[in-house]
């Protein structure tokens, strides 16, 4: 990844980070966060992402290459997924807890502009 000032060499990989440290576990019946990509219009971004979960902790990747004008800018938004609070969960006799907190938070990352890459050029004399 070469970008520099929000400027980047087409074909070069750019790699945006988000990950979030929560108190818990993982596992059956837990409240853990998640993590989802979107374009700054709101549009969901799948593919180039890769998000890693390990207890208490999640990290996700979002990889694009640099196309011929620009990478749009684009947000990582953290959130605790909606809940069934009424009955119980996916799991059998687990129940969720009716106080979970509504909790949103998100970091966005501005356009970066592609500029051309040159390419070596070799000039024979005969």
């Amino acid at each position: 990844m070469n970008v520099v000032g929000n400027t980047a060499a087409e074909s070069d990989t750019v790699r945006y980070t988000c990950s979030v440290t929560y108190a818990g576990s993982t596992g059956p019946g837990k409240i853990t966060p998640s993590i989802r990509w979107q374009t700054s219009e709101g549009v969901s971004i799948t593919d180039g992402i890769i998000t890693t979960p390990t207890e208490n902790r999640i990290d996700s990747e979002y990889t694009v290459t640099a196309g011929m004008s620009s990478i749009p800018s684009c947000q990582c938004e953290v959130f605790i997924p909606e809940t069934n609070v009424t009955g119980p969960s996916a799991v059998d006799a687990v129940h969720v807890a009716q106080n979970i907190p509504t909790y949103t938070d998100s970091h966005s990352f501005e356009e970066v502009v592609v500029t051309c890459k040159l390419s070596s050029l070799a000039i024979c004399f005969l």
